[in-house]
């Protein structure tokens, strides 16, 4: 079956080939579930040690971003078929804990008008909607952004008692690692860290995120490449130059690596088509990612190699597609035509 895929002109390889359809949306809702269900303990311990905040914002999330979608369906009258549910349960622990809800819920709301609204509904998106959404958050909100990371409670469970633990800091334990500091990696792995919600707990994220590529309708060739080039990228550069690369466990188990590996890079309308393109991008991610975060001012670069292959996808596929047509034999069709 052909998939003629909107936008040809900024995508112009994707309406001459042959690209299955998806998923059905009882499928991908399915994926969805599975998702938000693998999240929940993650979730749990969030609130358990840094307050029950998060839950809050989830809710407003939630109700945020189906507000802004069912209104863009009746303004614009374009309906795909598809609600983007997994991107309003993953915002919420992309944000520092400390961030006022109304900063969060309106750059929410700005990157689904952005993002999805404005290229025609749900599926037809370039960028993942809450990465946008962390990146407005920290634009907009640049010094409240970087000030509003807390430190955990003494002990599990006085969170769930608690709307948000205190005193907030902007010290995370990325930043701490970026400075030289030596953190043991049984202490990262299983936290609680400081810093977004989703870099706190890496052994919940691994746990879910394995079920989640195992079992639901995701992209996975682009999170293990980005894993694995993680690896290879961090274990080279901290033999070459050991006070600008950290060493492979803290370069994976710190910040939101994990985290966008299996919930952000898995994301199918998101990622390049081609098989080839999609291996290309988890390596490029990861080359971004390890050079901005040992040679930039940023702590943390994987929002920015998110936005980056994000738009460079449609040119990764471009010469995927070229040199699929060249091994068989063929000269790249003509731009336009059906082969």
């Amino acid at each position: 079956m052909k998939l003629r895929l909107p936008f040809p002109k900024i995508v112009p390889a994707y309406h001459i080939l042959d690209v299955p359809v998806f998923f059905t949306p009882s499928q991908l809702a399915v994926s969805n579930l599975l998702m938000a269900l693998l999240l929940l303990p993650a979730y749990t311990l969030a609130a358990g040690w840094f307050g029950y905040k998060i839950f809050v914002l989830l809710g407003l999330s939630c109700a945020m971003g189906a507000l802004i979608e069912v209104s863009g369906i009746a303004v614009t009258r374009q309906y795909t078929g598809y609600f983007g549910f997994a991107a309003w349960f993953l915002y919420p622990l992309m944000v520092p804990p400390g961030m006022e809800l109304w900063m969060c819920v309106s750059c929410l709301a700005l990157a689904i008008i952005i993002c999805v609204v404005f290229f025609g509904g749900q599926g037809r998106q370039v960028f993942h909607v809450s990465v946008v959404a962390q990146a407005f958050t920290m634009i907009n909100f640049t010094s409240r952004f970087g000030a509003s990371f807390v430190k955990p409670r003494f002990d599990f469970g006085s969170g769930f008692l608690s709307y948000l633990s205190i005193p907030e800091t902007s010290g995370t334990t990325l930043a701490l690692i970026k400075t030289g500091k030596a953190v043991p990696g049984l202490e990262l792995f299983l936290g609680p860290n400081i810093g977004f919600l989703s870099d706190a707990f890496p052994f919940a994220i691994i746990c879910a995120g394995t079920v989640y590529l195992l079992f639901g309708a995701v992209n996975k060739r682009t999170p293990l490449a980005f894993l694995v080039s993680i690896a290879a990228f961090s274990f080279v550069g901290h033999r070459l130059l050991p006070l600008s690369f950290p060493d492979t466990p803290q370069s994976i188990l710190a910040g939101s690596v994990l985290f966008y590996a299996f919930f952000i890079f898995s994301d199918r309308w998101t990622s390049a088509k081609s098989e080839l393109g999609r291996t290309a991008a988890g390596i490029l991610a990861a080359l971004l990612t390890v050079l901005m975060r040992s040679f930039s001012t940023h702590t943390e670069g994987v929002m920015f190699a998110a936005l980056f292959v994000y738009a460079f996808s449609p040119l990764l596929d471009e010469i995927a597609f070229k040199a699929a047509y060249r091994a068989f034999g063929k000269s790249t069709p003509p731009e336009g035509r059906t082969p």
